[in-house]
């Protein structure tokens, strides 16, 4: 497997998805590896790399970075069902205190 597929399976959660929903978490799980590797990347090289003529720049990885993350914030933000934070199945129960 993949690290696309493997985060997709993370994603997913175990929950059965139709056609588009399994698009729409494809498509996330590919910017979050694409997220994670341009972090290693920027801690790897730094966060200003030569631009061949001597001079330092932002590295390219961070745009990549800023890019993806805000399309994911989009996904986040739009399909809330999928890719929000997950209900707990079983009931909360509150504390019995007695009192002494």
């Amino acid at each position: 497997m993949s690290r696309i597929d493997d985060e997709f399976e993370r994603l997913c959660g175990g929950r059965d998805l139709n056609a588009f929903d399994r698009e729409a978490v494809m498509a996330v799980a590919g910017l979050t590896v694409k997220v994670r590797d341009a972090r290693d990347a920027v801690e790897r090289e730094g966060l200003f790399i030569d631009d061949g003529r001597g001079f330092p720049v932002e590295h390219p990885a961070l745009v990549i970075e800023k890019r993806c993350s805000a399309e994911i914030r989009g996904w986040v933000k739009d399909r809330p069902d999928l890719f929000g934070e997950r209900k707990q199945k079983r009931e909360r129960k509150r504390p019995e205190f007695k009192v002494v």
